[in-house]
């Protein structure tokens, strides 16, 4: 494969249960995202697999619904925390991911400038952007994430999907179809490798 397909190909991740843990808020009794640097936990291996997709060539795009400053359980400085804490791990491991789209809004805010909800997944809002700025080929492309929502998001894009396997009760996964399912982002990397592997012909 030639430098110039290789880079007409991505893969979409979501972060939250994919590339790190959620997090039990006490507050509220559940699994969420993490709203303080120090709820941050990365799953086991994910760097060395975002480090590997990379090395197959795949551009990486994060993609996550980043809801709880419009729910007014944290700020947005909060939340921005929340990434720099992830930026600096994937720098220290010399991961680049081409862009990092949050959706911010939830349509039942509490934050009146926190309704706005364009690019909050399923809407494909961000991976079309992505596809159109980066000249990338959607048939090439993967989305992975946990929940429906990534799932849908993916398929509108017209991308393929992997949905990865969620460890908390209340997952929302189950009605979606995707077009393969991974215990982890490891295990999808591997499905993502088999397919590139059966795609060149090689056997």
């Amino acid at each position: 494969m030639g430098i110039d397909s290789l880079k007409k190909r991505a893969a979409f991740l979501d972060r939250d249960g994919v590339i790190n843990h959620n997090w039990f808020n006490p507050a509220t009794g559940a699994w969420e995202s993490p709203i303080a640097p120090e709820n941050l936990r990365l799953c086991d291996g994910a760097l060395e697999t975002l480090d590997a997709l990379q090395h197959m060539g795949y551009l990486l795009f994060l993609v996550s619904n980043q809801p709880s400053a419009a729910k007014g359980k944290c700020s947005l400085t909060d939340l921005e925390s929340v990434h720099a804490g992830l930026a600096e791990a994937l720098d220290r491991a010399g991961i680049r991911f081409e862009r990092f789209f949050y959706a911010y809004g939830h349509p039942e805010a509490v934050v009146p400038e926190l309704r706005d909800i364009k690019g909050r997944k399923p809407d494909s809002h961000f991976l079309n952007l992505a596809i159109a700025e980066f000249d990338l080929d959607p048939g090439a492309c993967w989305m992975v994430g946990d929940r429906d929502s990534d799932i849908q998001c993916g398929q509108a894009a017209g991308v393929r999907t992997i949905q990865v396997e969620a460890h908390e009760p209340d997952g929302k996964q189950g009605a979606a179809r995707p077009d393969f399912h991974a215990a982890d982002l490891r295990a999808a990397a591997a499905i993502i490798a088999a397919n590139d592997l059966a795609s060149s012909g090689a056997t």
